[in-house]
């Protein structure tokens, strides 16, 4: 038989250095590399496993160290791809506090239509999940977990200003889709939460309701009190008192237990006629909740949803809520990252209502 000579056996650190190779190779990164993190997830290998990577192409000059807790410096790509044509790579980071395929209807599908328009442009786009929404300051972790640089850009989807600071003090440009920034220059499209609920609570008014809640369950402060303030605005303009922990009731924490809780407190205190929800998944508990109480939608209660969601159109009777302009965030964006950017006067674009039949009129005490 024949001596077929042993099977060279490669590696975990072999494989995820030849594939930084072609990476490289390919221009992917003309300048640094993200952190070992970010290289980990893109290898599918664990982060002692990068690092490793790391060293064998640092040891044969095609990278170089900058220092420990450093991102590495490609010292061999030439600025040019197959072909000899050289590359102009223009990084965008999205940024998403939890997985892309968790992100609310509205934030995915603006994502979705960005790729579509980036799609034969020279922008690379690359994604990045981390937590930024409990973050009370920002984390020296998100150096390496983000792996921006000045040069790239970065888009997040529901920011706050902890990530509003992390992006200047590193010279990130940045732009939130959606969320707050309290006054920091980080500019913003979103719609105008505030400005949906003050036309909801006028139609809710306008049929006659007076006992309309709005639960506030994980907004930053400058949000909830924007709410509090049109919630209050509208029900005093009409002679009715606003209490804000019966009108806006809160919570640091959304999750089912806590909006059915705050259900069974607001029914034990007087029955509210309408619930205006900020939240999709809220919306699934209340209903729970008053079909729990043998309450109809919208005989015994009003519901309106303040948000864009696929779904919704399977709800019965037909839900009152908004509908955002998807393509029009997509093109903003895509205009913001071209250098073409021209900020609305309120950073806010106007959502669509769309009446529904879970609203009516109160029922009679």
């Amino acid at each position: 038989m024949a001596d077929v000579g042993a099977i060279k056996r490669i590696g975990a650190v072999e494989a995820s250095a030849e594939a930084l190779r072609e990476m490289v190779a390919s221009g992917r990164w003309p300048d640094r590399l993200p952190g070992t993190r970010v290289l980990a997830g893109l290898l599918g290998v664990s982060p002692p496993t990068a690092q490793q990577a790391l060293l064998e192409l640092a040891k044969d000059g095609t990278l170089e160290s900058l220092g420990e807790r450093k991102a590495y410096r490609v010292t061999k790509w030439d600025g040019k791809a197959a072909g000899g044509l050289p590359v102009m790579v223009k990084r965008v980071f999205i940024l998403t506090p939890d997985d892309i395929a968790k992100t609310a209807d509205s934030g995915r599908q603006v994502v979705e239509n960005l790729q579509r328009l980036l799609a034969n442009s020279d922008w690379q786009v690359e994604f990045r999940t981390l937590d930024y929404i409990h973050a009370r300051t920002p984390h020296r972790s998100w150096d390496d977990l983000i792996g921006a640089e000045p040069g790239d850009s970065v888009i997040a989807l529901y920011g706050r200003s902890c990530l509003a600071q992390w992006a200047l003090k590193r010279g990130v440009q940045t732009i939130f889709l959606g969320g707050t920034t309290d006054g920091l220059p980080v500019p913003v499209i979103a719609v105008k939460s505030a400005i949906m609920l003050g036309t909801a609570y006028q139609t809710l008014i306008d049929l006659g309701h007076r006992r309309i809640v709005t639960p506030l369950c994980d907004h930053p402060p400058i949000y909830s009190a924007s709410i509090k303030e049109e919630a209050r605005r509208r029900l005093e303009a009409v002679g009715a008192p606003y209490s804000p922990a019966y009108h806006n009731p809160e919570s640091e924490y959304l999750r089912p237990d806590v909006t059915w809780s705050i259900m069974e407190s607001l029914f034990k205190r007087e029955r509210p006629t309408a619930i205006v929800l900020l939240d999709w998944q809220e919306l699934v508990t209340v209903s729970c909740f008053l079909q729990h109480l043998k309450l109809t939608v919208p005989q015994d209660v009003s519901l309106i949803l303040l948000n864009d969601q696929n779904n919704a159109e399977w709800y019965l009777p037909t839900l009152a809520r908004f509908r955002f302009p998807i393509l029009r965030f997509a093109k903003r964006l895509k205009a913001w990252l071209d250098g073409k950017w021209e900020p609305l006067p309120t950073n806010s674009v106007q959502a669509e209502w769309l009446p529904g039949d879970s609203i009516g009129p109160p029922p009679a005490d």
